[in-house]
């Protein structure tokens, strides 16, 4: 009996010890949120910018952070580093209407115009829907349709009368085809977050080459804060696109993944 009291006891210090660890970790991440929004209140921006990147390195990522820290370095008129965190809030809550709002206002000091190729309009509309909800968001949709889904096969099942039965099965079928949609949106908003191949040029000018040494072909000039998608890798060189389909290489400091 003593032995599996001791045991007991051994497991509920652990769980206390886990417990309050936790606790005080919210505590501490808490402290460090009203000490970074107090030194924005107060102008500190320098300041502010360095506990919300203490609180990256703490592991404490989310887009309200990111929007938060893209602020500070837009009042320090440090134009490319505010692109570059309001991009990363909006890949992690892409309906932060706040945050796309300021990323124009900061992209319009940007020293690029890039020309948008234009797409097909169902096209822009899907990529539109997609990026609507964050991949979280539409995992949910997916459960509540799910769900939804179940209760029109339990209809189908267990309802008296033919009439019943056809809804049932009729909007079944309809539920289940924005379930899967609402699934694959996840995936695809998921793997933009893991994958992150998009980034932001840092350099404030950027010789674009033809192959991915310094010898090659130098093809056209970039700036900074212009955003470009990663195609590949190559050593310390990458192959960008640019939104009007330009592609080349660039060394890999001279950007950031967002």
């Amino acid at each position: 009996m003593d032995y599996i009291d001791r045991r007991s006891m051994k497991k509920i210090w652990w769980i206390w010890l886990f417990m309050m660890g936790a606790l005080s970790t919210l505590a501490a991440a808490e402290d460090l949120t009203q000490q970074a929004e107090k030194e924005y209140r107060q102008g500190k921006y320098l300041e502010a910018a360095d506990t919300y990147k203490k609180m990256l390195t703490e592991g404490q990522e989310s887009a309200q952070l990111y929007y938060n820290l893209g602020n500070c370095y837009y009042k320090l008129g440090e134009n490319t580093q505010a692109i570059l965190n309001y991009e990363r809030a909006l890949l992690l809550n892409p309906a932060d209407r706040d945050a796309r709002y300021n990323l124009q206002m900061a992209q319009s000091q940007a020293v690029d115009k890039i020309e948008v190729l234009p797409e097909v309009f169902i096209v822009r509309w899907y990529k539109s829907l997609v990026a609507y909800f964050s991949a979280d968001q539409w995992a949910y949709i997916s459960i509540a349709f799910f769900i939804l889904f179940l209760g029109m096969v339990a209809l189908f099942f267990y309802s008296s009368t033919a009439a019943l039965k056809k809804t049932g099965f009729t909007l079944g079928i309809v539920i289940l085809f924005f379930t899967v949609f609402s699934v694959i949106f996840s995936v695809k908003q998921y793997r933009r977050i893991t994958e992150r191949d998009y980034a932001i040029v840092l350099t404030p000018s950027v010789t674009v080459k033809g192959a991915p040494d310094n010898s090659g072909t130098s093809l056209f000039v970039i700036h900074e804060g212009l955003k470009v998608k990663i195609i590949e890798s190559l050593g310390e060189w990458v192959n960008i696109r640019l939104e009007d389909g330009n592609e080349g290489w660039v060394a890999k400091r001279d950007i950031e993944r967002i």
